[in-house]
């Protein structure tokens, strides 16, 4: 079994790859909409381009240069390599509303687990137009690298103000109402609120301490499985979903929620 270090470089060169489709795809986008392939999936709202069918390919060949026996699970593709005793969980594009309105928080996420234990060993989040790369490996922390400069992250401070929640919300319009619903009372320990568009960059961003804490609670496991760990190895009380879909909450020790 590699360590965790190795796997997570494996997940900082795969990560990059899909990133680097994306980047070249917003220049696409910027000079012709049209150029984005873009379709609907699923429920309204919930969209799909060619870029993210372009990233997944690019993710999925630095895997399999080098771990090609591993199983690789995706969103956009199917599953590969069932039965190995590491599975790759990749989202070439989180944030595809935000990509394709022209808003800058996406990016590629790619993690690694041990299939045996359940315990997930790597993860990176890469946001190529923030300039941002996000990563953690299993008892080695949370780092964020942008612009030459690099730093290890903590979550956020037990003082800072105002205090920020971040969320996400549903496609499935039964789904999102019910969020709605319970965002009340949910704001009692908060002043105010933010929605990122992007679950993995949702946790990055609590991870880092820009934002106090982050709950969605319909997502797939590509939507979260890089950003929880890189929240959880930044000190954060992360509780995961039992299935691959379901919700996500990540929060400091200091700021219970519920």
């Amino acid at each position: 079994m590699p360590s965790a270090s190795e796997l997570l470089d494996i997940a900082l060169s795969a990560a990059a790859a899909g990133a680097a489709v994306l980047a070249e795809a917003a220049d696409e986008r910027d000079a012709s909409p049209d150029a984005l392939g873009l379709r609907t999936k699923g429920a309204s709202g919930d969209v799909v381009t060619e870029i993210d069918l372009r990233a997944e390919r690019a993710i999925r060949a630095v895997i399999a240069e080098h771990r090609p026996d591993d199983e690789v699970s995706g969103e956009e593709y199917a599953t590969t390599g069932t039965g190995s005793a590491l599975r790759w969980s990749i989202d070439p594009l989180d944030g595809t509303s935000n990509f394709v309105r022209g808003l800058p928080h996406y990016g590629s996420s790619v993690a690694v687990q041990d299939v045996s234990s359940g315990t997930w060993l790597a993860g990176v989040v890469h946001a190529p137009e923030l300039e941002h790369v996000y990563s953690a490996g299993a008892g080695l922390g949370a780092y964020r690298e942008s612009r030459g400069t690099r730093r290890r992250l903590h979550g956020p401070a037990a003082d800072a103000t105002p205090v920020l929640l971040a969320v996400g919300f549903s496609y499935d319009a039964e789904q999102r109402a019910r969020q709605l619903t319970d965002l009340p009372a949910r704001m009692s320990a908060f002043t105010d609120l933010r929605s990122v568009g992007s679950a993995a960059l949702g946790l990055c961003l609590v991870a880092e301490g820009s934002v106090d804490a982050f709950i969605e609670t319909d997502l797939y496991e590509f939507d979260w499985a890089a950003g929880a760990l890189i929240a959880e190895e930044a000190g954060l009380i992360v509780k995961r979903p039992a299935t691959m879909r379901g919700g996500i909450v990540a929060h400091p020790p200091h700021l219970p929620v519920d």
